[in-house]
Formats: structure tokens, C-alpha cells, sequence
């Protein structure tokens, strides 16, 4: 089976979550009211990730093109219930019980699908790499502003 098709929507998917990520960080600083609708786009992306991580596990890939996704996904049902859900104010004041555990998921989750991304090849692991250091830009903008 090809599973180019597969790995090329967890390619769009991974770059439109650090693209959406990118985005409301700088929406925290210019304008704070659209954080919480980019979050949900952000939240969407989870639905393609169960379907390709389904897809995954019943071609029996290896490991690793079905636990990254499903990190990525416990990463993202873990957002949910705190940002929409409990709607837990855990990054400003920092409620370091939250922000530690949110932090170490998110980044792990997302190099791991970055790190899926170098088996479609080199242009396509590069263009993750930008979107994942924008991200990280954009991280630390809003933190200059106090709202990171």
C-alpha cells in the first residue's frame, strides 16, 4: 500500500497546528478575543488525527506512525478540558501543576509528528522545521508581552 497520502495529510496537519499555534500567540497580544475560536480550529485538527491514526494502527504501520499522532491527540483532548471544558486559568497567573505537564505534552507531541514528517523527505521535514520555529517565535513574542 502507499501511505503517501496518509503521511502527507499528517504533514498539513502538523503545519496548520503550529501555524494556528503561531497565530494565537500574536492574537494574545493584538487581538486577545480570537484566541479562543483559533483554539477550536486548533482542537478540529484532531479529527483527520483519529482517522489517519485508525487508518495507521488497522495497516498495522510501524509503531510510530500511529503512538505520535495519539500523543498529539492526548495532547489535544488534554487542551480541551482545560481551556474549554474546566476553563482552568493556568498560564497567567502560571499554575505551574497545569502549565509543567500542558508544556512537556505539547512539545513532545509536536517534535514527534515534526519527526513523522522527514519520511515524506527532506523539503517536507524543512517546512515543518519553519512552521515549528514560528511557532516558537511567536511563543516568545507574546511572552515579551506578558501574555505567553
Amino acid at each position: 500500500m502507499n501511505y503517501y497520502p496518509l503521511d502527507l495529510i499528517l504533514f498539513f496537519i502538523i503545519n496548520s497546528a503550529n501555524i494556528l499555534v503561531s497565530v494565537i500567540f500574536i492574537s494574545r497580544v493584538k487581538k486577545p478575543r480570537f484566541e479562543r475560536i483559533l483554539g477550536l480550529f486548533y482542537i478540529l485538527l484532531s479529527i483527520p488525527t483519529i482517522i489517519i491514526t485508525i487508518i495507521n494502527i488497522s495497516f498495522q504501520r510501524e509503531w510510530w506512525f500511529w503512538i505520535f499522532p495519539l500523543l498529539f491527540l492526548i495532547f489535544i483532548a488534554f487542551e480541551f478540558i482545560i481551556d474549554y471544558v474546566k476553563k482552568v486559568e493556568f498560564r497567567n497567573p502560571r499554575n505551574k501543576k497545569i502549565l509543567v505537564p500542558y508544556l512537556i505534552l505539547y512539545y513532545i507531541s509536536i517534535i514527534l509528528m515534526w519527526g513523522l514528517t522527514w519520511t515524506l523527505g527532506i523539503l517536507y521535514g524543512a517546512i515543518t522545521g519553519i512552521t515549528y520555529f514560528l511557532q516558537l517565535g511567536c511563543a516568545i513574542y507574546a511572552g515579551k508581552h506578558g501574555v505567553g
